[in-house]
Protein backbone atom coordinates (compact mmCIF):
# COMPACT_ATOMS: atom_id res chain seq x y z
CA UNK A 1 0.00 0.00 0.00
CA UNK A 2 3.47 2.33 0.79
CA UNK A 3 4.55 1.56 -2.53
CA UNK A 4 1.10 2.74 -4.06
CA UNK A 5 1.29 6.16 -2.70
CA UNK A 6 4.40 6.56 -3.15
CA UNK A 7 3.83 6.47 -6.98
CA UNK A 8 1.00 8.27 -6.48
CA UNK A 9 3.01 11.21 -4.96
CA UNK A 10 5.79 11.03 -7.99
CA UNK A 11 3.32 11.16 -10.19
CA UNK A 12 1.93 14.37 -8.58
CA UNK A 13 4.89 15.98 -8.02
CA UNK A 14 5.76 15.71 -11.65
CA UNK A 15 2.54 16.77 -12.93
CA UNK A 16 2.30 19.44 -10.72
CA UNK A 17 6.09 20.53 -12.19
CA UNK A 18 4.88 20.30 -16.02
CA UNK A 19 1.47 21.93 -15.30
CA UNK A 20 3.43 25.03 -13.54
CA UNK A 21 5.98 25.34 -16.13
CA UNK A 22 3.29 24.73 -18.66
CA UNK A 23 1.89 27.91 -17.00
CA UNK A 24 4.69 30.04 -16.86
CA UNK A 25 5.97 29.31 -20.23
CA UNK A 26 1.78 30.03 -21.73
CA UNK A 27 1.68 33.12 -20.18
CA UNK A 28 5.00 34.73 -20.83
CA UNK A 29 4.68 33.43 -24.51
CA UNK A 30 0.77 35.01 -24.65
CA UNK A 31 2.73 38.18 -23.56
CA UNK A 32 5.38 38.22 -25.72
CA UNK A 33 2.90 37.72 -28.71
CA UNK A 34 0.92 40.16 -27.67
CA UNK A 35 3.79 42.93 -26.79
CA UNK A 36 4.75 41.82 -30.85
CA UNK A 37 1.65 41.87 -32.41
CA UNK A 38 2.15 38.26 -33.19
CA UNK A 39 -0.92 36.75 -33.99
CA UNK A 40 0.20 33.21 -35.08
CA UNK A 41 2.23 33.04 -31.80
CA UNK A 42 -1.14 33.18 -29.93
CA UNK A 43 -2.75 30.45 -31.71
CA UNK A 44 0.82 28.51 -31.09
CA UNK A 45 0.86 28.85 -27.80
CA UNK A 46 -2.94 27.84 -27.43
CA UNK A 47 -2.77 25.12 -29.83
CA UNK A 48 0.58 23.50 -28.62
CA UNK A 49 0.44 24.30 -25.07
CA UNK A 50 -3.08 24.36 -23.41
CA UNK A 51 -3.91 20.78 -24.46
CA UNK A 52 -0.87 19.45 -22.62
CA UNK A 53 -1.06 21.54 -19.68
CA UNK A 54 -4.78 20.64 -19.28
CA UNK A 55 -4.15 17.09 -19.14
CA UNK A 56 -1.32 17.41 -16.88
CA UNK A 57 -3.74 19.28 -14.33
CA UNK A 58 -6.17 16.97 -14.27
CA UNK A 59 -3.86 14.28 -13.46
CA UNK A 60 -2.19 16.25 -10.74
CA UNK A 61 -5.79 16.94 -9.43
CA UNK A 62 -6.88 13.18 -9.28
CA UNK A 63 -3.41 12.21 -7.83
CA UNK A 64 -4.17 15.04 -4.87
CA UNK A 65 -7.66 13.56 -4.46
CA UNK A 66 -6.23 10.44 -3.70
CA UNK A 67 -3.50 11.77 -1.78
CA UNK A 68 -6.01 13.51 0.79
CA UNK A 69 -7.00 10.11 2.13
CA UNK A 70 -5.29 9.03 4.91
CA UNK A 71 -3.28 6.63 6.04
CA UNK A 72 -4.02 4.06 7.70
CA UNK A 73 -2.97 4.32 11.39
CA UNK A 74 -1.54 1.30 13.21
CA UNK A 75 -3.57 0.13 15.94
CA UNK A 76 -1.28 -0.39 18.84
CA UNK A 77 -2.39 -3.17 20.88
CA UNK A 78 -1.50 -3.42 24.57
CA UNK A 79 -1.75 -6.85 26.67
CA UNK A 80 -4.29 -6.39 29.35
CA UNK A 81 -3.08 -7.05 32.10
CA UNK A 82 -4.75 -9.77 34.35
CA UNK A 83 -5.95 -9.18 38.19
CA UNK A 84 -5.52 -11.52 40.40
CA UNK A 85 -6.42 -11.65 43.75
Amino acid sequence: MQQIRRFIGVIFVLTLAVLLSGGVLYVAGQALALIFGRGDWLEFFNEAIKTPMCVAASVCAIAGFLLSYKRPQKQSRTPQEATTR
